[in-house]
């Protein structure tokens, strides 16, 4: 029986190394058939024990993802979801006292592949520097310079923007949050069209120095729009205000009205009106109690103001309030006229 095999396929070599390479090529040709390649990028994911955070980078770019060239089945390229590139390392928290480099070497063992599917050829360059650093945690004041994007509604404005709390607990590497007192807000607030205030949920960046940072604390973002400011300007007569016990004399006052400019809101701006304004110079103040008056007399004193309690709220000064020039003269003296004499 050995004999005839043996016999059988020398005596037909031909037949049979070319039946074998038919065979060869058809199943290359099945299986090529059956399974596509393509070059993705992969999630890169460093795992490392409790109380170490890890940061890889290239030319100080922090590294997220590799490219990798893959083989699937051919049809929909979903057996390539949720495919990611895990790599742990085991060094513990106590074994770091301050931040240490490794060099982490990828392989296709890393990858969480699906049947059927198989890394051909890591890209990327598969020698990752890694930093170990010791993870930490405290309180940072949460920064909001740049939060808002777009304008109010017309006739608005921004008033305050501010973070409910103030600050939140975060957590990361202890020697890059000892470098810090602050946290930027992550997100951004449209307050394209708005005429009202509002509160949203916000978070924070997720990385600092390019090392991953994260935060437990809820926290809102309050957003206060109000009416936009507007002025006006009213001419007030000015008041003299006088001590009951002040004796009889003339006072002048240059001038005897002012022009005032006032801002607010534009609703309460509207409301206000020249007898809603008391503007005086108090003679008091210049002259207390048991001083001298002796005419003529010259000052200089600043006006000042309030409003009167129908006023709308909100309302303020434009402009400083300056001095005018005040006078206390002597009464001007009756004129006598002479009688004639009488004649019998």
């Amino acid at each position: 029986m050995f004999s005839f095999i043996k016999g059988l396929l020398w005596d037909n070599i031909g037949t049979t190394i070319m039946a074998l390479i038919l065979a060869i090529i058809s199943w290359l040709f099945i299986y090529s058939a059956h399974t596509e390649r393509a070059v993705i990028d992969v999630p890169l994911i460093i795992e490392t024990g409790a109380g170490v955070i890890s940061q890889t980078e290239k030319d100080g770019e922090p590294i997220e993802e590799i490219k990798v060239e893959v083989e699937y089945p051919r049809g929909p390229r979903s057996v390539l979801d949720n495919l990611v590139c895990r790599h742990k390392i085991r060094t513990t928290k106590e074994q770091i006292d301050k931040p240490q480099i490794v060099v982490v070497e990828l392989t296709p063992a890393d990858f969480n592949t699906k049947p059927g599917v198989t890394i051909k050829k890591i890209l990327s360059d598969n020698k990752i520097r890694t930093i170990l650093m010791q993870e930490d945690a405290k309180y940072l004041d949460l920064k909001t310079n740049g939060v808002i994007q777009g304008a109010p509604q017309k006739g608005y404005r921004v008033t305050g923007v501010k973070s409910i709390p103030s600050k939140i607990w975060v957590i990361g590497p202890k020697n890059i949050l000892d470098k810090y007192n602050e946290i930027s807000v992550a997100t951004k607030i449209d307050i394209t069209n708005s005429n009202r205030a509002f509160s949203l949920p916000a978070q924070i960046v997720d990385k600092l120095e390019n090392a991953p940072i994260r935060s437990n604390t809820p926290f809102v973002i309050e957003v206060t729009i109000e009416e936009e400011l507007v002025q006006v300007v009213l001419t007030v007569k000015i008041n003299i205000l006088l001590p009951s016990d002040f004796p009889p004399c003339q006072i002048q006052i240059k001038p005897r009205e002012k022009t005032l400019k006032f801002i607010g809101t534009g609703s309460k701006i509207r409301e206000l009106k020249p007898h809603m304004i008391n503007l005086f110079v108090d003679v008091g103040e210049l002259l207390p109690t048991g001083s001298v008056i002796t005419p003529p007399m010259t000052f200089a004193p600043n006006l000042q103001f309030c409003f009167t309690p129908d006023a709308p709220q909100g309302i303020e000064l434009a402009e400083p309030l300056d001095q005018i020039k005040l006078e206390i003269l002597p009464l001007p003296q009756p004129q006598v006229t002479p009688q004639e004499p009488k004649t019998d």
